[in-house]
């Protein structure tokens, strides 16, 4: 499995080309774009962990190809490579997601650890947008199905398929999340990742799930589901 994905574009070739090679041999799938408008177009065609991209190169004047990076695919970090530092060009990449500014000849290892944090804070990033969506899904489908009534209103086995489906999705997305946090294969405790930054929207939506649990306890009658919630009503206790 890849350690990542790599958009690496320098009008260099040796050094394009060198650099590509090296961070393949430590895992790395990379591609390489010859100029900022080729790099822009695998940007928005395809998907990325990192783009690595010279300063001063056609078509990424004043940072042009950071700036719509930024625009087309927000949050995709960047690391800056260029041989003519500046005050300016530095001072700009701080409102931009640069995630380094390193000055050439940069040495291999110094690059190589900062392509190892950049890429694991964003797929950290990206197993939370994935956990979020599964989690606001599921509270959709809970709403949904708790508003039928009649006949064709599903059973309490329908009602337990959904959430332990849904939940069992979800602290498996939490548990890749620990994982690309810890930046290795460790467990990790569904407590320590909703007490992210941005863990409280995770927590919310489990709390949303106990609350419709306990809504429509009496509508569908379950041992399983009774069971269910109290198992989530501890891991909010404990978080």
């Amino acid at each position: 499995m890849t350690r990542g994905r790599i958009l690496i574009a320098d009008d260099e070739p040796t050094f394009l080309e060198s650099t590509a090679d090296l961070l393949r041999r430590e895992g790395y799938e990379c591609l390489t774009a010859p100029d900022g408008q080729r790099a822009l177009e695998l940007v928005v065609d395809e998907q990325f962990d990192l783009l690595i991209t010279d300063l001063e190169m056609p078509g990424n004047s004043d940072l042009a190809l950071v700036r719509r990076v930024a625009a087309v695919r927000g949050g995709l970090p960047v690391i800056i490579l260029t041989g003519f530092p500046s005050v300016r060009s530095a001072v700009a990449s701080i409102e931009l997601p640069v995630a380094a500014y390193l000055t050439k000849p940069v040495q291999f290892p110094e690059l190589l650890e900062r392509v190892h944090a950049s890429v694991t804070r964003f797929r950290s990033f990206r197993s939370m947008q994935d956990a979020e969506l599964r989690l606001n899904d599921m509270r959709l489908r809970y709403d949904q199905l708790a508003t039928q009534r009649g006949p064709g209103a599903p059973s309490a086995d329908t009602f337990l398929s959904l959430a332990l489906r849904n939940v069992m999705g979800s602290l498996t997305d939490l548990e890749q999340l620990g994982r690309a946090l810890a930046g290795a294969p460790v467990d990790a405790h569904a407590c320590q990742i909703m007490n992210c930054p941005r863990g409280s929207q995770l927590t919310s939506a489990i709390q949303h799930t106990v609350e419709v649990l306990e809504e429509t306890k009496h509508a569908f009658k379950s041992k399983q589901l009774a069971e269910l919630r109290q198992r989530l009503e501890l891991l909010l206790q404990y978080n």
